[in-house]
This record gives C-alpha cells, structure tokens and sequence, in this order.
C-alpha cells in the first residue's frame, strides 16, 4: 500500500544543487539559510532573503525531510527571485544535512509537489507554473539519504512503438506519481497543434534502471 504525501513546495530553472550542506536545524523553517548558490546580506547575491513557507515533507528511512522556500530580492517586499531548499533531519539531533537547492523566476508559482513512499520507491515530484500557467515537473528517486534526479521525459522516446500507424505524440506528459500512468494527446499528420485528432494513449509506466519506461498502452480514439 503506498502512503502519499502532500505539500506545497516549488521551482525549477536552473540545474539543482545537490546540497551536502550541513545546517543548524533549530530555525531554519523561519530564516533562510546560506546554502549553495544562496547567498544574502552584505556582499551576497540578494540584499534579501524571507522565508515564505517552511514545514515537514516526509519520512523516510527514520530521516524527517523537511522544505523551505526562499524569497530573494532588493528588499524584504520584493521577490525577484524564489528558492526551495530541501533538507533533512534526524530527530532529537541538532543539525541539518541540506539535499536540494533550485532557484526559480520571482514570478513563478508553486503547485502541491508529492512523495510517494512504497515498499520498493519512494518518489518525489515537485512542481512549478509559470507566469503562462505552464506547469514544469521535475522527479527524484530517494538513494541513500539523497534524491537522485529522474529523467521524466526518456519513456516517451518509446512511445512510438506502441502507437497506431499515423498517431504521433507532440506534446510534453508528466507521470503521474499516484497511478504510476501518463494521458497523451495523440496526433495525425496535418493536424493544428491546438487539435490533435488521434485520440488520447493511456500509458501504464514502470521505473526501471531510476528511468520511467513504457509498459503498457490503451489508445482510446475519439469518440470512445
């Protein structure tokens, strides 16, 4: 049985660092703290730095994973920039071993990101939105006390092969941590990039190898 949790994380432009920062625990849901490319006050990158959002994720291997999320600017009422920073925590110790830092646009927006725990995974997904409302996904795989990145785009690349001759896929999927799925709009040759005409693949995904791969397929045409 898979155990979901939910919270309100963000992010996602530049290439994370994969923190091994150690940091004082007490705080540092409340203050930001100098980590990776993060740095603030006199001689750092912003003038600024307030901590909008910072709580528990998660447990995992008796380790508490926590998130704080940063707002980065001239001055405590700007936001010219957004951090997440993921880290975690034994309990009853005082410190805190940092494992994720992403930086984003100040004008982005954060979905629920979710961990799926099971017996075998645990995954995390965490979104972001941006002014257009487009949503971006980024996906790890919990190692050994650290998330490892996901390629969440590779099974796509397969796709084609379990598709009707003249269905082609253009558009971006995200999986779908809870169904361990993903819904694609197929297209035909000639159609708009508005209107894809070939019905929806419902596609069944395993992670093999820390990759999402294809493994089954359901294409539903239209009108079915």
């Amino acid at each position: 049985m898979r155990n979901i949790f939910i919270l309100l994380l963000g992010l996602v432009s530049i290439p994370a660092y994969a923190g091994t920062d150690v940091i004082r625990f007490e705080g540092v849901q409340q203050e930001c703290a100098q980590v990776g490319d993060i740095t603030f006050g006199s001689g750092g990158r912003w003038s600024s730095c307030h901590v909008t959002r910072g709580r528990w994720v998660a447990t995992l291997d008796f380790m508490d994973i926590y998130q704080a999320q940063y707002c980065l600017g001239k001055n405590v009422q700007s936001c010219d920039q957004r951090a997440l920073v993921i880290f975690s925590n034994r309990a009853y110790t005082p410190d805190a071993k940092v494992l994720l830092v992403r930086i984003d646009d100040g004008a982005t927006s954060y979905d629920d990101p979710m961990v799926v725990a099971s017996d075998d995974e645990s995954i995390m997904s965490i979104s972001v939105r941006n002014p257009e409302n487009v949503v971006e996904q980024r996906y790890y795989l919990w190692r050994a006390d650290r998330w490892v990145a996901i390629n969440a785009q590779d099974w796509l690349r397969g796709l084609p092969a379990y598709l009707p001759d003249g269905a082609m896929a253009r558009d971006t999927a995200w999986p779908d941590l809870e169904t361990m799925s993903a819904k694609v709009n197929l297209f035909k040759a000639g159609d708009a990039d508005c209107c894809p005409s070939g019905g929806v693949a419902n596609v069944e995904l395993a992670l093999v190898n820390e990759h999402f791969t294809v493994k089954q397929v359901k294409v539903n045409r239209p009108g079915e």
